[in-house]
């Protein structure tokens, strides 16, 4: 893009918050109405506990104090219309500020239309906010601040993130909207419009067919953008929606890596929409949020099936729907099938770490474990040796050890997780110890005439798995790596 900067994506794992207040549009991770943060500290404070806090923060805006970049305005800070003009002033002039946050009570009291007039006469003079949250009722919002005339939106390079929560949209408000995301909010690869209701048709966004059709437009129109997060949380959006939204992803929306649509209620087809995304090999996402979607062991069973291959997704929440043990189970065998085949343990899904469930599920926390680790192949080798060993004893053995070791040896030390090397090295030490006779003479080098009891060497060292420190693995690691060669 001419005469701009491609700035860093302040893109984030995310796990969601999940509130148990369905009616909520103020869903927030902690209480507190002003936070602030810098890249070596942070802290948070609440206004209603000390009014000290409301002018130290003034203070160092005023100041443009560079570590305040982090600030969360709600009902607790300036309380009349004048204050408000003063903070959106300072917010306009300040250069170090690179995160804030907009939110009004559901009520829509606690900050009038004037208030955010004067706030917003201020705020679009600034240039260096990335992540920009507004969460409503802010009825002022698309007229004084969302509006293709604002110079914010085209002359702040930095703005990345965009959040739109709990307001009231119509045709006009969408119009603006992808108005400024497309034209002119140029480096935008963040959106949200979570909770939010169509004022045109007197229900839920998603239920109105037009809005999510503009929505859709818009998508498209950012094709050329690497958007890499859409949060679509609390939007009722149909099985026909589902799908369109489904076709313009993969074809408009090729670095998406994150999609929220927890809060929504998903059925069987919408399964089958998803299931497509899950599948399709040119798929970047690597994290989907489903929590909460009214979903049974039926779309268990659909999703499960789409992931058998999929090797981008890392997290999928499934948290709070109606699975029962059939469905759990059903990503049990996804992850690890224990009593299958080896190959079909070796090719299980070796890359999903979290299935978002606040109370663990033993039918699935061992295999969700087991994932945990970049080397891939180490994880697979690890399911194997783990649930085969017997089979793998009898197919290779003594050349089994030496497979391991490529897997878990000193070189592989950065992508081989801790866990995971813990694992191997533990069966490594019992396939020894149970098998002593099949490694009595072991060269230390194809063709070599040299050999020795590995057996014996490994049973010196008097190991068991809870004995596995971390100088423990190091010198076991080191031993086995100059005795095993492939």
């Amino acid at each position: 893009m001419d005469g701009t900067t491609q700035m860093p994506v302040p893109m984030k794992k995310r796990r969601s918050t999940h509130s148990s207040d369905t009616s909520s549009y103020h869903e927030q991770s902690d209480a507190s109405s002003i936070s602030t943060a810098s890249d070596n500290n942070s802290s948070s404070s609440c206004t209603d506990d000390n009014g000290d806090v409301e002018e130290d923060i003034l203070n160092r805006l005023n100041q443009n104090d560079p570590t305040l970049t982090t600030i969360c305005l709600d009902e607790w800070f300036p309380v009349n219309n004048m204050e408000w003009h003063d903070v959106g002033q300072t917010l306009g002039r300040n250069t170090h500020l690179t995160n804030l946050s907009i939110l009004n009570d559901s009520d829509g009291e606690a900050i009038s239309v004037t208030d955010e007039w004067a706030l917003y006469s201020g705020l679009q003079h600034n240039r260096s906010i990335q992540i920009l949250h507004f969460t409503g009722p802010l009825p002022a919002l698309f007229q004084g601040f969302i509006h293709p005339s604002n110079t914010f939106w085209e002359s702040n390079i930095h703005l990345v993130d965009l959040s739109l929560n709990g307001l009231e949209m119509g045709r006009k408000e969408m119009k603006q909207l992808s108005q400024v995301i497309t034209t002119k909010a140029m480096n935008l690869v963040a959106l949200d419009i979570t909770h939010c209701w169509s004022s045109d048709g007197g229900c839920f966004f998603g239920d109105d067919d037009n809005l999510f059709t503009m929505l859709l437009q818009t998508l498209k129109k950012m094709k050329d953008r690497p958007l890499k997060r859409l949060e679509l949380q609390g939007n009722a959006i149909g099985s026909t929606s589902m799908k369109e939204l489904v076709k313009t992803i993969q074809r408009y929306c090729p670095h998406l890596e994150e999609l929220n649509l927890q809060d929504t209620t998903i059925g069987h087809r919408s399964c089958k929409a998803l299931a497509s995304l899950l599948r399709d090999p040119s798929s970047r996402l690597s994290s989907l949020d489903l929590w909460r979607c009214s979903m049974n062991d039926d779309c268990a069973l659909i999703l499960a099936d789409a992931l058998k291959d999929n090797k981008t997704l890392q997290f999928l929440s499934l948290g709070r729907n109606n699975f029962t043990v059939k469905g759990w189970k059903v990503f049990s065998a996804l992850l690890c099938n224990k009593s299958s085949t080896i190959v079909e343990t070796f090719t299980s899904n070796h890359t999903l770490e979290c299935l978002g469930v606040s109370d663990e599920l033993l039918l699935v926390d061992l295999p969700l474990g087991l994932n945990l680790s970049d080397d891939k192949r180490a994880v697979a080798m690890n399911k194997v040796v783990k649930f085969h060993q017997g089979e793998l004893l009898s197919i290779m053995g003594v050349k089994l050890l030496p497979n391991v070791m490529t897997c878990i040896g000193t070189k592989q030390k950065d992508s081989c997780h801790e866990l995971l090397r813990r694992d191997l090295l533990s069966a490594t030490f019992s396939i020894v110890r149970n098998t002593p006779a099949l490694f009595q003479n072991v060269s230390l080098n194809e063709g070599s005439q040299d050999s020795f009891d590995l057996a014996d060497v490994l049973g010196k060292m008097k190991l068991f798995r809870t004995e596995l420190d971390e100088g423990t693995i190091a010198d076991l690691t080191e031993t086995l790596d100059q005795t095993l060669c492939v």
